[in-house]
């Protein structure tokens, strides 16, 4: 899908919206650290953690590969939401493992494009 705006400072401006294809999708729980205490060392496969006194958030790698993916959560990072259907990642997730991988995490599933 391309997307057209008009015109822009005297030029004609092309914005073009990609559309990812899912490769895989995952289930992904959450765990909320309560204050005083830390991430657990030994992550669970398939849960992001969240410590909010620290303002971080830790996953192992979704692919599998088991690589630690901290994130920093707030203004200017990675903004985390917990509700209902599942916790929420944004902006997407790409790794610089060995295995490259890029998922979007919304709403307790994590999509791989």
């Amino acid at each position: 899908m391309t997307q057209y705006n008009g015109m822009k400072r005297g030029y004609r401006c092309l914005n073009k919206v990609s559309i990812m294809k899912t490769i895989k999708t995952v289930l992904v729980s959450f765990n909320e650290i309560a204050e005083g205490e830390y991430i657990p060392e030994k992550m669970q496969p398939g849960v992001i953690y969240y410590a909010p006194h620290f303002k971080v958030s830790n996953h192992l790698c979704l692919c599998g590969c088991g690589h630690p993916a901290p994130l920093p959560i707030g203004p200017g990072h990675w903004n985390l939401t917990a509700g209902e259907k599942g916790v929420t990642l944004t902006p997407s997730i790409q790794q610089r493992f060995a295995c490259k991988s890029h998922y979007i995490i919304t709403e307790g599933k994590a999509n791989f494009v």
